[in-house]
């Protein structure tokens, strides 16, 4: 028997997995899987909100493959020097905070183009209160109207990234 060899790191499919996990949530919901069906769309939400993030505005991935913001940023220690702080961007983690991330970076830009196509989701957040730890829960906290809320969230992110991409706004190749 011969041992693997690593693969090389292959760059997040942010749009792909949304979609993905997106149409795994809905066919979870059919079969009244809410644990399953609300966690995949509450996944589905987060990769739709990183391809909207990355693909219109302006967000990269850094040296920890993860997306950055300028605009996103925080004062941190800095490594090896005690007592000084540097302005560092924030990465882009997971929900319900990602989604202050996009409501931040789309709120600057909604004077036109990509920001303003995206400022119609950000009015409130349909994730407040939705934890990812959901998933090890016995299921009888989530309702069916928060599965279809986060259904239809996830969903609303998705039409917005492919609309973003044909009205042709996006920010890098």
């Amino acid at each position: 028997m011969t041992a693997s060899t690593p693969s090389a790191t292959q760059p997040p499919a942010f749009a792909t997995a949304s979609r993905n996990h997106y149409r795994a949530a809905v066919l979870a919901a059919k079969e009244n899987l809410r644990i399953s069906a609300d966690h995949l769309a509450g996944l589905a939400a987060e990769c739709g909100i990183k391809a909207i993030l990355a693909d219109f505005l302006g967000s990269q991935l850094n040296t920890r493959n993860r997306l950055v913001n300028d605009e996103v940023a925080t004062w941190v220690k800095k490594k090896g020097a005690p007592g000084v702080r540097e302005w560092r961007p924030q990465e882009h983690g997971h929900l319900p905070e990602l989604w202050e991330h996009l409501t931040a970076v789309a709120h600057r830009r909604r004077g036109g183009g990509a920001g303003a196509l995206f400022t119609q989701l950000i009015w409130k957040n349909p994730f407040a209160g939705w934890d990812v730890a959901g998933r090890y829960c016995d299921g009888t906290a989530i309702t069916d109207a928060e599965v279809d809320r986060h259904l239809k969230a996830a969903y609303d992110l998705i039409a917005a990234h492919e609309q973003a991409g044909i009205l042709g706004t996006r920010t890098r190749a």
